[in-house]
């Protein structure tokens, strides 16, 4: 089956109902889903799973018992298990969430049915600014995770040694340039805010011009 490239922006001209989740990417059990918001959802809590909030275009709040804090463009943010929020927008903003597919206690995960008021802080991060921080191409600089799944940035320049996703499917979303993924399954170009999923166990090169800055999630 030949690898897919995903326009997230392009998808979320499809969405005319705020809040509706759709499937854009399956990351072994792990889904990039996304949504468009505009006015609030109510307030809520997931005792199964966290959360990853990632701001495609606008501005995302993200309020909760912990705090509240605003996701710009290239900036997310990981609500944790039995955190109550709610999330929303004052105008039309895109956004992913990142997810388990399957609730984590089918998995022999551990429930959580609450936690301490203001125990803990739910921070922004900032995607451009961690890239910033990187000395050498193709090092990647892990942001953060939501369950097992770990988030981190990476900057390609020129062409890469062949790679085999040994651990898991890891998905690629370009955030700045374009990179250009070469498998066996086929060959894409991602531009700023394009993604696709190598699945597990293919091999692929990456080949970037200039310096492309990406966003991988990747089983740890």
């Amino acid at each position: 089956m030949p690898i897919v490239k995903i326009n997230v922006l392009e998808e979320a001209k499809n969405l005319t109902q705020p809040f509706l989740v759709v499937d854009l990417a399956e990351i072994d059990d792990f889904a990039a889903r996304l949504f468009v918001s505009e006015g609030m959802v109510a307030w809520h809590k997931h005792i199964d799973q966290e959360q990853l909030f990632l701001a495609i275009d606008g501005e995302l709040s993200l309020e909760s018992e912990w705090g509240n804090t605003m996701l710009r463009s290239g900036e997310m943010a990981v609500v944790p298990k039995a955190v109550t929020h709610r999330c929303g927008s004052a105008a039309r903003t895109t956004a992913l969430v990142f997810e388990r597919r399957f609730f984590s206690n089918r998995q022999n995960g551990q429930r959580r049915l609450f936690v301490l008021k203001g125990a803990g802080e739910i921070k922004p991060v900032s995607i451009g600014a961690a890239a910033l921080s990187l000395k050498e191409p193709s090092e990647a600089r892990k942001l953060t995770t939501v369950d097992d799944l770990a988030l981190s940035v990476i900057r390609y320049e020129g062409e890469t040694e062949e790679h085999l996703c040994s651990q898991g499917s890891e998905l690629f979303l370009v955030q700045q340039d374009s990179l250009t993924l070469g498998t066996e399954l086929g060959t894409v170009t991602l531009g700023r805010g394009e993604m696709t999923v190598i699945p597990h166990g293919a091999s692929y090169r990456t080949q970037a011009s200039e310096s492309a800055v990406v966003l991988l999630a990747s089983k740890e």
